[in-house]
């Protein structure tokens, strides 16, 4: 299918959607009229801190942007005990933002959109669970309050109770000093993709002294599983080294970072999971590598150069899949619906798979060709009227050399559905000879004719013994049969038409012997004379 036809395809696809979308448009009854209900969304805040999740998610927004004084009023501040108190509002957001970045992630969250927050949790209404942290003594929960704002309005912030509790929270999961020591070497707001500067430095630390642990341990596998005097080393050693190692560092300081504590923008962006997927696409191909090498290895082994020309295309397909099926993956972490995505590719991939029709039918005849093998380079078929030597086998089009030395170039397709004789795949060459003999010959003669030829048949070092028959097997209208039926001792075509040409002169030279000549194609003519006498004449030719 050429671009002209694809593009008239499109179009034609088209224009039935959009009929078949019109006719269901009438025949569909009347939609019912939907009256709006007013959903009760909680007072105007400038800081939307009317429901209990865009509170805290106010809260987590702040202090991903280090502004702990902003982030001090998402914070019930009120009745504090003293010691608690004298810390202030900037350093108590940041303490509480500090447990959660260590203790909790996005997913343990359980907040309310509803500005009456969640009933039947058997709290009461101007309270909601926020999260759980486990700690040394029991867990312990942090709460979201409906509190005054001092207008007569409500609005939910950080419980004053659970607040009290931040300060010993902080305590358990403070840092280690030689952590805090570097913390404090670094500017407190310098960061990037919402990690600080301190633990950056530490991740890389370790990916650092991660990378030649896993270097060396990869070494010591690929010594285990190859050797490099075996094809299969390099392409092992590429998947070994690269892929497998920078796995292993992206989990050290994916586990780096989860302990040290990531805040709620950092944890957005993990959750995308784009290097894990990346890396895991990598390793996904040098897997596919490391198939491709050791399947076209075999198939070189076994005197299969054709199937493992195949592995490439194979491979690639595959290779694609895996990108695809990668790339669907990061859209889902990333919060793309990707139904809508695989349906627009299921429309796509239909109408690809309409223009590469043919393409795709000569490579499956390609498969065909390459997995049964019925024919193989350098054999010698018979494709229809067409005789010759097999030259190339393409994902396209198989290429024959005829007798002629012409090229016949034959789709895949066509060969995988249509008989084929191997001439090659013969064990032995038959010799099947047809001696038309004239009618004046005698039986004698026939007998000693025949009998002659049986000797030499059986005397032939290049003639199998059994089956050898010479037999008179009819009479034509111009001649005498005899047919010959014998198998030659070699599978080479040149060779049999040598071997064949020695004893066609040698039975030319029993017939001779025997006084027997050969029938030539012809016919007899009978006329009437007029004296009632028949003449009779005989045409040949």
């Amino acid at each position: 299918m050429n671009m002209g036809q694809l593009r008239s395809f499109l179009l034609l696809l088209t224009w039935f959607g959009a009929s078949a979308f019109a006719v269901a448009q009438e025949q569909a009854p009347h939609a019912p009229v939907v009256v709006p209900v007013a959903v009760e969304t909680g007072p105007e805040d400038a800081l939307d801190r009317g429901t209990p999740r865009g509170s805290i998610k106010g809260f987590l927004e702040a202090a991903s942007n280090f502004d702990f004084e902003m982030a001090a009023q998402f914070l019930d501040l009120r009745n504090l005990p003293g010691e608690v108190a004298e810390l202030g509002g900037a350093e108590l957001a940041r303490e509480l933002n500090h447990v959660l970045s260590r203790a909790v992630w996005l997913d343990d969250y359980t907040v309310s959109d509803s500005p009456d927050g969640v009933k039947g949790d058997g709290l009461p209404s101007y309270r909601d669970q926020l999260v759980v942290i486990s700690t040394n003594d029991g867990d312990v929960p942090i709460w979201m309050q409906k509190v005054p704002r001092g207008d007569g309005e409500d609005i939910w912030k950080v419980s004053n109770r659970s607040m009290a509790l931040v300060p010993e929270l902080y305590d358990e999961f403070s840092y280690p000093e030689w952590i805090e020591k570097i913390r404090n070497a670094l500017p407190e707001n310098a960061s990037f993709l919402g990690i600080e500067a301190f633990k950056w430095l530490i991740v890389l630390g370790l990916v650092l002294l991660s990378w030649p642990v896993l270097y060396g341990l990869a070494r010591l596998l690929l010594v285990g599983f190859s050797s490099p005097s075996r094809p299969l080393y390099p392409v092992l050693r590429k998947a070994l080294t690269g892929p497998f190692v920078t796995l292993g560092c992206l989990v050290a300081a994916s586990i780096a970072i989860e302990r040290l504590g990531a805040s709620a923008r950092a944890q957005e962006i993990m959750k995308a999971g784009t290097l894990i997927t990346v890396v895991f696409i990598w390793l996904g191909w040098s897997m596919m590598n490391l198939i491709k090498t050791h399947q076209v290895t075999k198939l070189e082994r076994l005197g299969r150069p054709g199937a493992a020309k195949l592995m490439q295309p194979m491979t690639l397909l595959v290779k694609l899949a895996i990108l695809l099926f990668g790339v669907l993956l990061w859209l889902s972490n990333i919060g793309v619906n990707i139904s809508t995505v695989i349906a627009t590719l299921g429309v796509g991939g239909l109408a690809l798979a309409l223009a590469l029709q043919k393409p795709i039918e000569d490579m499956m005849g390609a498969l065909t060709l390459f997995t049964q093998a019925p024919i193989r380079a350098g054999d010698l078929c018979r494709y229809g009227t067409i005789v010759g030597t097999v030259e190339d086998i393409g994902l396209r089009s198989t290429r024959i050399r005829t007798l002629t030395n012409t090229l016949v170039h034959v789709p895949n397709a066509r060969i995988a559905h249509i008989e084929i004789e191997n001439m090659s795949a013969r064990t032995k060459i038959r010799y099947w000879p047809t001696l038309r003999l004239r009618y004046d010959a005698t039986p004698q003669q026939l007998r000693t004719v025949m009998a002659g030829i049986y000797e030499v048949l059986e005397q032939s070092e290049q003639v199998y013994d059994d089956p050898v028959r010479v037999r008179f097997t009819d009479f034509d209208d111009d001649a005498i049969l005899i047919k010959v039926h014998a198998f030659l001792k070699t599978t080479d075509f040149a060779e049999s038409l040598e071997i064949g040409e020695k004893l066609n002169l040698s039975i030319m030279e029993i017939v001779d012997k025997a006084g027997v000549e050969f029938a030539l194609p012809g016919r007899s003519v009978y006329m009437e004379g007029e004296a009632g006498h028949e003449a009779d004449f005989t045409e040949g030719t």
